[in-house]
């Protein structure tokens, strides 16, 4: 089976910088860095879906400047628990990084994918590598999510692009565009559910038009795209809103189906912070959501983890209208 052109989600992944969407100047960046076969150390960050990976991809490609991938990159999961450690540095990275670029490629290529999770002494070592071998041959791309959990001194070796979401008129064509290439019959409210349901992660709608296209026709129901993190999302805005009205009852039994969410297990913790801190929530939530989110990893129980940054939320809004309102 041809794996790659059965998911749709591979099938349909731009392949060129001319298929993403990007801010102009980022694309004139990029195409200028093409253009030259010139390698930066390039930081990019910002909510799932958004095309910080595929970017990526696409540079350390054919279509950038790496046209022999087998030798010359080296892609690296930096949420898995073996390549997030300081050993993996030491005994994948820097081997890799010893020997010059093979065929006529300029650079040997680090790529590490969510390098947000990575270790305080993986950074530590990855920063001497950065160093070591900028001069040479070697170049780093990082994607993330949370920028601030990349150490500032590995930060300022690499110059950053931070990703928006998508647009949803962007998603809705993209979507459309896709059930039509395949001859799948489907209403405009249909793709407008999964939207709604997935954004702003782009892979994740994708997989759901597939999912739901079956003899032909895509067929979505509300509980297909009611995912546990959304009504876990949509109750923390029911809080929040509520802590302005002053309605303690409605915040107690919004906090109590939280828990109750969070206790049925199978949560993406991971994405649930990203969309929190990118949802329009007040500033001082998001300081909360981002401390939260740094030390989550490191947690003993996550739901109570995720339970502790829910009763700090509502501490610091109530705190906050104190100071404002002196009531």
């Amino acid at each position: 089976m041809d794996i790659e052109n059965s998911m749709w989600i591979e099938k349909y992944r731009p392949k060129t910088l001319a298929d993403m969407v990007l801010p102009e100047k980022y694309r004139e960046d990029f195409e200028r860095l093409i253009a030259r076969q010139e390698l930066i150390n390039l930081l990019f960050s910002g909510p799932p879906g958004g095309g910080k990976t595929t970017l990526a991809r696409i540079i350390c490609s054919p279509n950038g400047v790496i046209h022999n991938k087998n030798d010359n990159l080296l892609y690296v999961n930096g949420s898995s628990q073996q390549s997030r450690s300081i050993k993996y540095i030491e005994d994948v990275i820097h081997p890799f990084l010893r020997y010059p670029p093979q065929g006529s490629d300029k650079y040997r290529v680090v790529f590490i994918d969510e390098a947000d999770n990575l270790t305080p002494d993986a950074y530590k070592s990855l920063r001497a590598l950065i160093e070591k071998y900028h001069d040479m041959h070697g170049r780093f791309i990082f994607t993330c999510n949370y920028i601030s959990s990349i150490p500032d001194p590995v930060q300022s070796r690499f110059t950053p692009y931070t990703f928006s979401q998508i647009p949803k008129e962007f998603a809705m064509k993209f979507l459309s565009d896709i059930l039509t290439d395949e001859k799948i019959k489907f209403d405009e409210k249909s793709v407008k559910l999964i939207i709604d349901g997935f954004y702003p992660d782009i892979r994740k709608m994708v997989n759901a038009i597939q999912k739901g296209s079956w003899k032909g026709e895509l067929n979505v129901k509300v509980e297909d795209v009611t995912t546990t993190e959304k009504l876990i999302l949509a109750n923390i805005s029911q809080i929040i809103s509520c802590i302005e009205k002053d309605d303690n009852v409605q915040i107690g039994k919004s906090v109590s189906e939280v828990l109750t969410l969070l206790e049925k297990g199978d949560v993406e913790y991971r994405g649930l912070y990203t969309q929190l801190f990118y949802m329009k929530i007040p500033a001082n939530v998001k300081v909360v959501v981002n401390e939260f989110a740094n030390g989550h990893n490191g947690c003993l129980v996550p739901h109570m983890h995720f339970m502790g940054m829910i009763f700090k939320m509502i501490v610091t809004l109530k705190e906050y209208k104190r100071l404002v309102t002196g009531k």
